[in-house]
């Protein structure tokens, strides 16, 4: 019997190359494609705000932010009356976050910082604007001795230009007195800068009245410390919260 030799080894049959797919980028970016056009859906969708439920929500915004209590002062038998209140001091009906356009009420702006030109280059006055109407802002150290409600000589020329300004006009105007954080002195006629501020607001009233304004339209209030315009933690950001602000309503037209 013949003897076999030793067994070939079997060629290894090579396996097919793989073509690698070179189109295969195309799933992701047409998953990045897709997100996107979501995200961007999303977006205007949320930029589409109804303006019913966006006025409501910034009523109530703005109705939160400022409710502070305060000192008002209403007609009495003997004249004006202080009375402290804990009730909200609320934002008159209308009240948004930011200033609505009103033609009148540009024009009265344009007109108020031509007429007190004087006054606001001294910084005796600042006049600005806000959802509510037009503010001007007298500085408490040039129209009040420290501690004192009593206005100050030469006050009365520039509550003339005031009177002036408005006289024609039948909006609502409320005077608004405010204080810095530093407590009144003991020897000072008042027990606390709330009460300060709303005798100086109703100095400024009762000035207002004797310039001939119907004191239908007059109110006055006093809020103290508690709505600073700037911080209190520099001389200047508290001189300027020394203030009295004349607010000639300009929310009951719109």
């Amino acid at each position: 019997m013949a003897q076999k030799g030793p067994a070939k080894p079997r060629k290894k049959i090579p396996e097919p190359e793989e073509h690698e797919n070179s189109e295969r980028y195309m799933l992701t970016y047409s998953d990045m494609i897709t997100l996107l056009m979501t995200l961007f859906v999303v977006l205007y969708a949320q930029s589409k705000v109804e303006t019913t439920k966006f006025n409501a929500l910034a009523e109530s915004l703005s109705e939160a932010f400022t409710q502070v209590s305060g000192v008002q002062a209403r007609e009495g038998d003997g004249g004006h009356a202080l009375s402290e209140t804990d009730n909200v001091l609320k934002p008159a009906p209308g009240t948004g976050l930011s200033p609505k356009k009103s033609p009148k009420k540009d024009n009265f702006l344009e007109k108020a910082r031509s007429t007190l030109t004087t006054e606001i280059k001294s910084g005796n006055v600042h006049v600005s604007t806000e959802a509510r109407g037009i503010v001007l802002a007298l500085a408490g150290d040039t129209f009040f001795k420290s501690g004192s409600a009593e206005l100050q000589e030469g006050s009365l020329d520039t509550l003339s230009k005031v009177a002036e300004l408005v006289r024609d006009l039948p909006n609502p105007i409320a005077v608004e007195g405010h204080t810095d954080t530093t407590a009144v002195g003991h020897t000072e006629a008042f027990d606390s800068n709330l009460m300060l501020s709303a005798a100086r607001a109703v100095s400024v009233t009762q000035a207002l009245e004797l310039l001939d304004l119907p004191k239908e339209r007059l109110s006055a209030t006093g809020f103290g410390d508690a709505k600073p315009a700037r911080p209190n933690d520099t001389p200047e950001g508290r001189a300027y919260n020394r203030r009295v602000e004349i607010l000639i309503r300009f929310d009951a037209e719109d």
